[in-house]
């Protein structure tokens, strides 16, 4: 697979099917101090909520999800913040649920 860190990481944050390779890449990967990063915004957060919606992704694949953007210093997600902390945060903010994702899916494509 031939593929830069800033698509590796999209693959990740997106779901991609080549996922997997997108983590063995990164892992592999030297730290950029110049990197510029990557933006998780709304329409990667619906993508990825419609996902767990269709059942293609677990409750615990969307908190860690959450939980490896927060930790990320190269993905930016000021747009989303607040989803992101609720979501990796389940126990103080609440079990995500199909009808909670649906509900996150509509306030966002009304934003």
């Amino acid at each position: 697979m031939s593929i830069d860190k800033t698509e590796a990481l999209l693959q990740i944050i997106t779901f991609d099917p080549n996922r997997d390779e997108a983590i063995g890449y990164l892992l592999s990967c030297p730290w950029e101090p110049e990197f510029e990063p990557v933006v998780a915004s709304v329409s990667v957060l619906v993508g990825v909520l419609k996902q767990y919606v269709a059942e293609m992704i677990s409750a615990d694949d969307l908190e860690e999800w959450a939980i490896f953007i927060e930790c990320r210093d190269d993905i930016e997600y000021s747009a989303i913040e607040d989803y992101v902390y609720a979501l990796s945060n389940p126990s103080l903010m609440g079990e995500i649920s199909q009808a909670k994702a649906v509900q996150m899916v509509e306030l966002l494509e009304e934003s």
